[in-house]
């Protein structure tokens, strides 16, 4: 093929895109031959993103591959919602997965108009990759709820007995009853040295064998003089004893 029939092949391919993609196709450059193509990916519980396939036409194509980038355009929607835990975009590693299946796709179809099978494809492969992030992303949010219901239930069913656990929770109990009864019985032995017994007490005899000074005081009174006696106190008595 010449380089007349490539040029001609290259042009039919601009117009027929041009009709399929009024809106959507953008002419770069005319020499050589670059566009872009954006990419509405929408899909049912699905949040929309679109991409935009840039294409450069080589001399010999389509008998080899044109060169091709794909991007991620920023939402210029300022009222679309903020994402959530469960929408799913699409990141660096999925686009370098859809450049790699699109060139394949590319493969293909040598020899003939490409780049419609490529925006096609390119549309469908990631419509299905956010399709899949996004039933991933729901499973970690259901995963994460029921964990957390779990959590809040065990608050009020508590942990389960077994053998183990309660081995382990007799064992403590049996340490802190023991040091509470050795507590007590030290509390217990210092009140008996504060408070005195009954028997413990001396008797008179007792007090006057540990103290001689005792019965000298009396002996003391007795040398020291007698004491005197009214004898009519005794003879008023007896008077009474007999009149009764």
């Amino acid at each position: 093929m010449t380089d007349t029939h490539y040029a001609e092949d290259q042009a039919n391919e601009i117009e027929i895109l041009q009709s399929i993609y009024p809106t959507e196709f953008e002419e770069l450059s005319a020499d050589p031959h670059q566009f872009s193509i954006t990419v509405p990916v929408e899909e049912d519980d699905v949040r929309s993103c679109t991409l935009c396939l840039t294409v450069t036409y080589t001399a010999t194509y389509p008998d080899e591959l044109p060169e091709f980038t794909i991007s991620v355009l920023d939402d210029e929607d300022d009222d679309a919602p903020p994402l959530s835990d469960t929408d799913a975009t699409l990141d660096t590693k999925d686009i370098d997965d859809l450049t790699d299946q699109t060139h394949t796709i590319g493969e293909e179809c040598l020899g003939m108009a490409m780049v419609f099978s490529m925006a096609s494809n390119l549309r469908e492969i990631a419509a299905l990759r956010l399709v899949a992030k996004t039933i991933h992303l729901k499973q970690l949010r259901e995963q994460r709820i029921q964990k957390e219901v779990e959590a809040e239930q065990a608050k009020f069913i508590g942990t389960p007995v077994t053998r183990e656990n309660f081995l382990e929770w007799k064992a403590h109990f049996n340490c802190e009853t023991s040091a509470i009864k050795s507590d007590a019985l030290v509390g217990d032995d210092k009140a008996s040295r504060r408070v005195a017994k009954p028997d413990d007490r001396l008797t008179g005899r007792q007090l006057f064998e540990q103290d001689k000074d005792l019965a000298k005081s009396d002996s003391k009174y007795i040398n020291e003089g007698e004491i005197p006696v009214d004898s009519k106190l005794f003879d008023r008595e007896q008077d009474l004893s007999d009149n009764e």
